[in-house]
């Protein structure tokens, strides 16, 4: 009995052996025939086949096509290289970056600076220098508040100082509309984006007064709505301040005069001689005074 159930025990193993490869063999075969689910099948998705700065315009050289897994697709890609031809690149994009509608210009833009300017703003230049813009830290992208000081020439004390515009975005810095680092640069000029009544006061105000730029945190967007100061109320605080320093101090009045120690006066005779002394009285000592 234990013969039999050697001889047959090899020919059991391999047999056992043969059906389990089958088995996994049939299932990595379904797996692979197996069309994949519409959730993860991918789709064709144009790329940015080389690296692309702002303001170029779309041509064959520049786009390729990849598969991209369906629920990875950032919204607004595209699919046919046709509809990208002639199109101008709004921001800078790297190589195998997928090409998406708000890193484009609308249809229709020229190439250049002109495409950066959306639908109903405008962009307008004014003269800046090493302290009106921030020691060089305004930097393409960046938001600013604008002041203008107004001097009045019949009186001193009415010259004010006013936000006119909050969150201002700054599209260009001199001649440069591209951001490459943080370092800040010596700028003459700065390329504001504003609508047109932005644009109405941006232009009275450098006309007519001194304009500075203050720089803001890249995600504060709060509006503060300030009311401006006048020099004379600049200096009415600042005085009001500090008035009570320059007051003079009145001295500390004296102390009434202690009264003199009575004195009594006595008649010596001493023999034929006749002599008046006088004695007086001594102060009591603040031991004495005590309880």
């Amino acid at each position: 009995m234990f013969l039999l159930k050697q001889k047959f025990l090899l020919p059991l193993t391999i047999l056992m052996s043969l059906l389990a490869t089958f088995v996994v063999y049939t299932y990595l075969q379904k797996q692979r025939d197996q069309k994949p689910t519409d959730e993860n099948a991918p789709q064709p998705v144009i790329v940015a086949a080389q690296d692309l700065a702002v303001g170029v315009k779309f041509e064959p050289i520049h786009l390729k096509e990849v598969a991209w897994p369906k629920n990875l697709l950032p919204a607004g890609t595209f699919s046919d290289t046709s509809r990208l031809l002639g199109r101008i690149t709004r921001m800078t994009m790297v190589a195998g970056e997928p090409v998406l509608e708000s890193k484009l210009a609308p249809v229709g833009s020229s190439s250049g600076f002109s495409s950066l300017i959306p639908p109903g703003m405008r962009a307008m230049t004014v003269s800046v220098n090493v302290v009106s813009g921030v020691s060089g830290f305004i930097l393409p992208d960046a938001h600013v508040d604008v002041l203008v000081t107004v001097t009045s020439s019949n009186n001193k004390e009415e010259s004010k100082t006013k936000i006119i515009l909050e969150d201002v975005l700054v599209l260009a810095v001199d001649q440069t509309f591209e951001r490459e680092d943080d370092d800040p640069v010596k700028v003459q000029s700065v390329t504001l984006l504003v609508d047109p009544t932005q644009a109405e006061k941006l232009a009275l105000a450098s006309s007519e007064g001194k304009l500075q730029l203050v720089l803001r945190n890249s995600v504060d967007r709060d509006s503060q709505g300030t009311r401006g100061v006048q020099l004379r109320e600049l200096i009415s605080n600042a005085g009001s301040s500090s008035r009570d320093d320059a007051r003079p101090r009145v001295a500390a009045p004296a102390p009434p005069p202690q009264e003199k120690p009575a004195a009594h006066t006595v008649e010596v005779i001493r023999s034929n001689k006749r002599e008046q002394i006088t004695f007086t009285q001594p102060e009591k000592s603040a031991e004495n005074n005590t309880p």
